[in-house]
C-alpha cells in the first residue's frame, strides 16, 4: 500500500501536489463544520426532552437570558432552527468541497494522459518498433481513467472520510470514552478482517484486467484497422471470438471490484443498528429518564449516520488501491521513461557537400547477432538524384530509417558535411527532409490537412500546397473529381481513394515545405505506370536542384538517378551509374 501511495504521489507535478494539499485543507474545514452540525444536535435534543434544563444549566440558562427569551419553547425552536442551519451549510460546504474533489481528480486524469501522449511521442523511433500502437492508446486513454477512478479519486475520498471518522470519534471519546472505543473497535476489526479477506483476490483480478483490457484493444484495432481483408475472408466471426473472452474478463473483474468494495456496508449497517439498540437497553436499563436519553440517543445516531458511509468510503479506498495498483506500476513507469527536453524548433540543417554512411552497421534490438545492414559505405553528393535498389529483405527501408535519423547505427556513423548526425541533431535533420513511405499514413480529414500535416487551417499557404500537389500529379483529381477540391475529406486511413491516389497525397505532403532533402521509399509503387511516369517526370524536373534519394522496385523508376546502389544481404554489392550496374548484373531483376 505504501508503494501504491509513493508512486501515486510521484507521478503528480509539484503543481498538482499544491492543489493537492489545498483540496486537503477544503477537506479539513469541511470536517470542521460538519462536526459543529454534529455537535449541536445534542443540546436541542436535551432541552427538547427536558425543558427544565434553560433554568438548570448553567451555559443554557445564560444564553437563555442573553438572548431574553420569554418561554423555553421560544429557545427550544431557536435551538433547533440554529442546528439545522448549521447543518444545511454543513450539507453547502460538504457539496462544494465534493465537487472540488472530483474535479481535481478528473483534471488530473487530463493532465496525466496528456503527458503519457507526450511521453511517448518523445521516445525514439526505435524505441517504438518493440511496442504495438493499440496497447500505447489503451494506456493514454482506458488504463488512465481506471487511475482516476480506482486511484487518485478514492485516495483523496479516504482522505477526506477519515477526517470525519477522526472527527466523530473525537467527540464520542469526549462524551463516553470507553464507549466509542468499543464501537470504533468493533467497526474497524469488521472493515480490516474484510479487507485482510480480498486483498489478494484484488490485487489477482487488478492484474488480469489490465490485461485483458490489452487484448480488448489489440483485438478491436486489428479487426477494424483490417476490415476489407477480413470482409473478403469472412472472418469477422473469428474476431468476435478473440474480443469476446477478454471483454467479458474484463467486466467481469471490474464487476467483482465494485461488489467487493460495496458488500461490507450491509454487514457494518446492521452492526450499527445492533449497537444503537443495545445502547437504548443499556440506558433503559440503568434507570435514566427520557431527558437524559434523547440527546444520547441523538448524538450516537447522527454520529453513526456520518461515520459509517464514512467507514465505508476508508475501505472502499483501500479496495480500490489494491485493484488499481497494476494500472498505476504500469503508468508510473512510462511517466518516467526518458524524455527529451523541449526546445524551440531549430533551424534546417541543410547539407552543403554530401551526406555520407561510414561503415555503418545495424542489428534491432534483441537481434544483435543478426545484423540488418553491415558496414555500408555510401556517399550522396548534394543535389544528385540516388537510387537504391535490391531483392526484398536486402535492407533498403533500413537504411533509409538510418539516413533519416530514426534509427541510430550499431556502429559507424551517419554523416552530413562530415558532421556526425547524432539524436541531438536529428530534428534540425528533419526539417530539410521531405519523405515518402511506403505505405502513406492519411488522417480522416481533409486533403488540405493531410498534405500539411500537422498545421492548422489558419496555418496552411494554398500558394504551396497548389504547388506540392501540382508536383506530385494530384491537383487536378482534387479540383475536377473531389466534391469540395482541397476541403474534401478522404476517410479514415484515405479509405475513399485509391491506392494510387493515397501515394500521391503522401508525395505531395513530402514536397509541401519544398524541403532541400527527398526521400522516397517505393513512393511510386501503387501508381499505374503512365501515372508513375507523370511522377517520375515531375521529379525529374527537380534534378539538380535538390537531393533526391529512391529506393524502387521497378528498374524504370531509377533509370535517370546519377547513381544507383545495388544491395543484397545487407550489403553493398555494386554501386555505379545505372548502365555499369546493369551491366554488371545483367540479370537483374527487381522483385
Amino acid at each position: 500500500m505504501a508503494k501504491t501511495l509513493k508512486q501515486l504521489w510521484a507521478i503528480l507535478t509539484p503543481h498538482a501536489r499544491r492543489r493537492f494539499l489545498t483540496v486537503l485543507l477544503l477537506v479539513l474545514a469541511m470536517t470542521a463544520i460538519e462536526t459543529a452540525g454534529v455537535i449541536s444536535i445534542m443540546p436541542f435534543l436535551a432541552v427538547l426532552g427536558n425543558p427544565d434544563l434553560v433554568t438548570e444549566q448553567p451555559q443554557l440558562a445564560a444564553l437563555y437570558q442573553w438572548m431574553g427569551f420569554d418561554s423555553p419553547i421560544q429557545f427550544i425552536v431557536v435551538l433547533g432552527a440554529a442546528s439545522a442551519t448549521l447543518v444545511g451549510l454543513s450539507a453547502l460546504f460538504k457539496s462544494f468541497t465534493t465537487y472540488t474533489l472530483f474535479r481535481f481528480a478528473h483534471l488530473q486524469r487530463h493532465d496525466i494522459s496528456t503527458r503519457l501522449l507526450q511521453t511517448y511521442l518523445q521516445q525514439p523511433y526505435a524505441w517504438f518498433l518493440g511496442r504495438n500502437s493499440a496497447g500505447l492508446a489503451k494506456s493514454i486513454l482506458s488504463e488512465v481513467d481506471q487511475l482516476g477512478s480506482n486511484l487518485l479519486l478514492p485516495v483523496i475520498q479516504m482522505i477526506a472520510h477519515g477526517a470525519v471518522i477522526l472527527a466523530m470519534l473525537l467527540l464520542l471519546i469526549i462524551y463516553d470514552p470507553l464507549m466509542a472505543l468499543l464501537a470504533a473497535g468493533i467497526i474497524g476489526s469488521l472493515y480490516l478482517a474484510i479487507y485482510q479477506g480480498v486483498r489478494v483476490r484484488l490485487g489477482r483480478i487488478g492484474r488480469e484486467r489490465r490485461e485483458a483490457n490489452s487484448e480488448r484493444f489489440q483485438t478491436a484495432s486489428e479487426a477494424l484497422g483490417g476490415i476489407k481483408a477480413i470482409t473478403l475472408t469472412h472472418k469477422a466471426d473469428t474476431y468476435v471470438t478473440r474480443f469476446r473472452h477478454p471483454s467479458r474478463t474484463y467486466s467481469r473483474h471490474l464487476a467483482a471490484n465494485d461488489t467487493l468494495g460495496q458488500i461490507p456496508v450491509y454487514l457494518v449497517e446492521a452492526t450499527g443498528y445492533a449497537g444503537l439498540v443495545a445502547l437504548v437497553l443499556v440506558l433503559v436499563w440503568r434507570g435514566d429518564d427520557l431527558g437524559q436519553i434523547l440527546p444520547v440517543i441523538g448524538l450516537y445516531g447522527f454520529a453513526a449516520y456520518r461515520m459509517l458511509p464514512a467507514a465505508q468510503g476508508v475501505y472502499r479506498g483501500f479496495a480500490r488501491l489494491r485493484f488499481g495498483a497494476a494500472a498505476l506500476d504500469h503508468i508510473h513507469r512510462d511517466l518516467h521513461l526518458p524524455r527529451r527536453p523541449h526546445i524551440p524548433a531549430p533551424e534546417p540543417w541543410i547539407p552543403q557537400r554530401d551526406i555520407r554512411l561510414a561503415g555503418v552497421s545495424y542489428a534491432y534490438p534483441g537481434s544483435e547477432d543478426r545484423p540488418v545492414l553491415k558496414d555500408i559505405e555510401l556517399r550522396i553528393p548534394v543535389n544528385h538524384t540516388i537510387g537504391i535498389i535490391g531483392p526484398t529483405g536486402s535492407g533498403k527501408s533500413t537504411l533509409l530509417d538510418l539516413i533519416l535519423g530514426l534509427l541510430t547505427p550499431t556502429r559507424g556513423q551517419v554523416q552530413i558535411d562530415d558532421i556526425p548526425l547524432t539524436p541531438e541533431r536529428a530534428p534540425a535533420w528533419h526539417r530539410s527532409i521531405g519523405y515518402v513511405p511506403q505505405e502513406i499514413y492519411l488522417l480522416d480529414n481533409t486533403v488540405a490537412a493531410n498534405i500539411a500535416l500537422g498545421l492548422s487551417p489558419e496555418e496552411i499557404d494554398p500558394a504551396a500546397l497548389e504547388a506540392a500537389a501540382k508536383a506530385a500529379q494530384i491537383h487536378d483529381f482534387i479540383v475536377n473529381e473531389l466534391p469540395q477540391g482541397y476541403h474534401t475529406t478522404v476517410g479514415e486511413r484515405g479509405i475513399r481513394l485509391s491506392g494510387g491516389q493515397r501515394q500521391r497525397i503522401g508525395i505531395a505532403r513530402a514536397l509541401y515545405h519544398n524541403p532541400p532533402v527527398l526521400i522516397l521509399d517505393e513512393a511510386t509503387s501503387a501508381l499505374d505506370q503512365n501515372t508513375e511516369y507523370e511522377v517520375i517526370f515531375a521529379i525529374n524536373q527537380m534534378h539538380g536542384n535538390r537531393t533526391i534519394i529512391m529506393v524502387a522496385h521497378r528498374l524504370s523508376t531509377i533509370k535517370s538517378c546519377d547513381l544507383l546502389y545495388l544491395l543484397d544481404y545487407g550489403s553493398v554489392i555494386h554501386y555505379g551509374t545505372y548502365s555499369e550496374v546493369i551491366t554488371r548484373n545483367p540479370s537483374l531483376e527487381m522483385p
